[in-house]
């Protein structure tokens, strides 16, 4: 997992080029998110607010990374729950892909985590989710809000997910990275290792949660 407080530098505004999302729940987590961010590397968890986010609150939710290897969900919105035929709270983030993805779904978590960036999935049934990193309040990137846009109703639901292909865009100091379009999701990969880097927060948050 990344941490805020390792790497210095001057943030630049995120390209985000594949990661844009034409529908509108999806587009509207994603907007807010970068809003938050507000050229920041990542917002902080403690700035989300669930009143901003009145069309896609459903669709949304939140997975914590108690490890790297160690992924859950912390919040999951209620469509979400009706496509998997069940609560999601504290199961782990690749309950929600089908056997055979999940290694190569849980390196693009921590990677999500660990460079940071947008992760960008197409999913099957026809879906659409998006992972987008965020800090906790020791400034340790280990959250991510994530939105999934599927129909419920769905003849097919209750079911998992098929990652049938993912755009990623990384966030680093001073650079943004093209993402990098992947057709499928290889079994085979390496475990993802993650490397430690530091960046500055530069404004403090707009909005909180009051707890």
């Amino acid at each position: 997992m990344h941490n805020l407080s390792d790497d210095g530098g001057t943030i630049i505004p995120l390209i985000v080029n594949g990661c844009v999302v034409n529908d509108s729940i999806v587009q509207e987590v994603l907007d807010y998110w970068e809003g938050l961010r507000d050229g920041r590397l990542v917002p902080k968890r403690s700035e989300i607010d669930p009143r901003a986010l009145r069309k896609s609150l459903n669709h949304t939710f939140i997975l914590e990374a108690n490890t790297p290897d160690n992924i859950r969900f912390r919040l999951a919105g209620s469509k979400l729950c009706d496509c998997m035929g069940m609560e999601m709270r504290g199961m782990p983030a690749y309950a929600m892909i089908t056997q055979e993805g999940r290694n190569a779904f849980n390196e693009a978590i921590q990677a999500c985590l660990a460079s940071p960036q947008i992760v960008d999935f197409q999913l099957s049934p026809t879906a659409r989710m998006v992972l987008l990193p965020m800090a906790d309040e020791d400034n340790t990137i280990s959250r991510i809000l994530g939105c999934v846009n599927v129909d419920p109703n769905n003849p097919g639901f209750p079911t998992r997910f098929t990652v049938r292909s993912m755009t990623q865009t990384r966030i680093i100091a001073a650079e943004s990275i093209l993402p990098k379009l992947v057709a499928e999701l290889a079994e085979d990969q390496q475990p993802f290792q993650p490397k430690p880097k530091k960046a500055a927060f530069a404004k403090p948050p707009h909005l909180r949660i009051v707890k």
